[in-house]
């Protein structure tokens, strides 16, 4: 499936001016691109939502998704977007996975459990053998989703199918990114892509292989709620209320993303999204993280801090000092803050 270039690299441009990407580079990703070909994607789907393809087509900060497709990226398989079917689709990935250097897109769990008969691609190839045999060949690999990435809602308890993460079949492989979430945001796949090609290697990750940029910073620590509401030990008592709600379950203290930055809903290239999860006042679930979602459950309960080993500084310590809570809402009892981070 071949998809201009030149808005790419205008959005590519406008990323430079702010910073986001070196003249340097940016000269480097045009030539890359007026290369032989359009980088090739090949993109597998296992158990899962299509969630994260669905999130994907909603891309709009860097570029649309079908000045992408139809400019930037040969999107060799992906069973949502593409036009072929039957034969002639699985024709097209087995042809594309023969020759080597592509970027594999991985989008939900692989089950193991029945041999791996769970989730099946096409007839006669299941989802692990699929991620197996298309891994040989890819330059690169993108484990897309919580599902992809750590197993997530599909491999949530008792997991009858025994779905895993793609590192968990792989193993370590220096070529495999995770760009987790549930969905994943348009922006982490397309800005780890970008790099992608503008460098030729993979981002700075963290220790689970999460691209820095994007899943380096606490979202508690960033969050407006603890800026304007836990110096003063106010907590929302019930959701939509005004007030951190740690105590409604939110997990904002044991999760890394940029989600109250980036948010969702971008209205044009260059601009940031709308809302978030907390700024539409309910709980953050966790679910960029490994342990999402059995670790993040209850999902409307508070989590304390300890459970995961998390140490906080600064305005957390000060709230638990002052011993007592109180909420937005003058009918919900006052708490006492239990004394962590």
């Amino acid at each position: 499936m071949r998809v201009s270039r030149r808005a790419f690299l205008k959005a590519a441009a406008a990323a430079a001016v702010a910073g986001r990407l070196s003249p340097a580079a940016l000269a480097k990703l045009g030539s890359i691109l007026r290369g032989e070909g359009d980088p090739r994607v090949i993109w597998l789907q296992g158990s899962g939502c299509d969630g994260c393809a669905i999130s994907f087509l909603n891309s709009v900060h860097y570029t649309t998704v079908d000045d992408l497709l139809t400019n930037t990226l040969d999107v060799e398989f992906q069973s949502n977007l593409m036009a072929a079917a039957g034969d002639l689709a699985v024709s097209a990935a087995q042809t594309a996975g023969a020759q080597p250097g592509y970027i594999l897109v991985v989008e939900g769990a692989i089950p193991i459990g029945a041999s791996g008969k769970y989730c099946s691609l096409w007839t006669g190839m299941s989802m692990h053998d699929g991620l197996i045999d298309f891994a040989q060949n890819a330059g690169f690999i993108i484990a897309l989703g919580a599902c992809a990435a750590y197993g997530g809602i599909s491999a949530g308890a008792p997991d009858p199918t025994e779905a895993k993460g793609v590192e968990e079949i792989l193993g370590s492989d220096s070529r495999l990114i995770n760009v987790p979430g549930c969905p994943a945001h348009p922006d982490w796949l397309v800005g780890t892509i970008t790099y992608l090609l503008t460098n030729g290697y993979a981002p700075p990750l963290d220790a689970h292989r999460r691209p820095l940029e994007y899943f380096g910073r606490r979202i508690h620590d960033n969050c407006l709620n603890r800026r304007t509401y836990c110096g003063e030990g106010i907590f929302a008592g019930q959701l939509s209320e005004d007030g951190c709600m740690e105590f409604l379950g939110c997990k904002g203290k044991h999760t890394h993303s940029d989600c109250y930055m980036r948010k969702w809903n971008s209205g044009g290239a260059g601009e940031y999204g709308v809302n978030w999860c907390i700024g539409a006042r309910s709980p953050c679930l966790g679910c960029v993280e490994p342990t999402f979602p059995d670790g993040m459950s209850p999902f409307y309960a508070y989590l304390p801090a300890q459970k995961q080993g998390e140490d906080g500084t600064g305005a957390d310590k000060q709230l638990s000092a002052k011993g007592m809570v109180r909420s937005a809402n003058p009918t919900v009892a006052s708490r006492r803050v239990p004394n962590e981070s």
